[in-house]
């Protein structure tokens, strides 16, 4: 394994500096904010969406909203500028998602550079095992991004995991114990876990998010240690959505 440029910026460290692309989230520990970070930091015009919910409250984080309730929704897609966040109905606190299928009809129009899909959920925890149900990633998804935060080793199990039961299946251990690296490295890497619904095809990245002291950048390189120990993943990039999407990222690779 070994360290690249570590003042790289996100779209490097995930190697998305060439359009086009279909972008696909899941974990937990961040992946709103990846959406959100991706479509200012993306190089042209970036359809933002879910397959799964998002809350109401994030849409305003979009240059441009639209809903497939709404009548004509599909005209956006020929003129916004910059980013634009399609969701299905909103019900009070949640937008709903759309069918998994979609996002790369989107692609294919001539206007549209990237799609970045939420297509998991985490209860806004720090770390999950998918249910039987999810992911919900589109099978045309180019580039998967298993999401994770560094704050997933600061608690027991039942503290900081959305399906803690799943998670401890996995890993092995009893929901009351710590992760490990070793252990989070193993369910990042897992067939039931952040590998789950991976298109065949699609690259695989890990993030690990909310890295910014060095105490959790080096737990966060013991655990790039171990998820490049699977072949699916081409890199781990290590670093905090909320802060410098520009610069301070690190990649770590074979």
């Amino acid at each position: 394994m070994s360290p690249e440029d570590s003042s790289t910026g996100l779209v490097d460290a995930l190697g998305l500096a060439r359009a086009p692309g279909l972008v696909a989230a899941v974990g937990g520990g961040g992946k709103s904010s990846l959406l959100f970070a991706l479509a200012e930091c993306l190089p042209g015009r970036v359809v933002l969406t879910t397959t799964t919910r998002i809350f109401a409250a994030q849409m305003s984080r979009a240059a441009a909203v639209c809903t497939t309730a709404d009548e004509g929704w599909q005209k956006q897609l020929e003129t916004f500028d910059g980013n634009l966040l399609v969701v299905g109905r909103v019900e009070g606190e949640r937008a709903g998602g759309v069918p998994p299928d979609l996002p790369a009809q989107w692609l294919a129009r001539p206007r549209v550079d990237w799609v970045v899909v939420e297509a998991d959920g985490s209860r806004m925890l720090p770390v999950k095992a998918p249910a039987d149900h999810e992911p919900v990633v589109p099978e045309q998804t180019s580039l998967l991004v298993c999401v994770v935060g560094i704050d997933a080793l600061a608690d027991p199990i039942e503290r900081v995991a959305h399906r803690p039961e799943r998670v401890a299946d996995i890993t092995g251990l009893a929901p009351s114990q710590h992760l490990t690296p070793e252990a989070l490295g193993r369910l990042l890497t897992s067939p039931q876990g952040g590998l789950k619904g991976a298109p065949h095809d699609a690259r695989v990245a890990v993030l690990i998010n909310k890295v910014e002291t060095s105490a959790q950048r080096d737990a966060a390189h013991s655990i790039a240690e171990w998820v490049l120990r699977e072949s699916r993943v081409e890199r781990v990039a290590i670093g905090a959505l909320l802060g410098d999407l520009r610069a301070g990222w690190e990649i770590r690779s074979r």
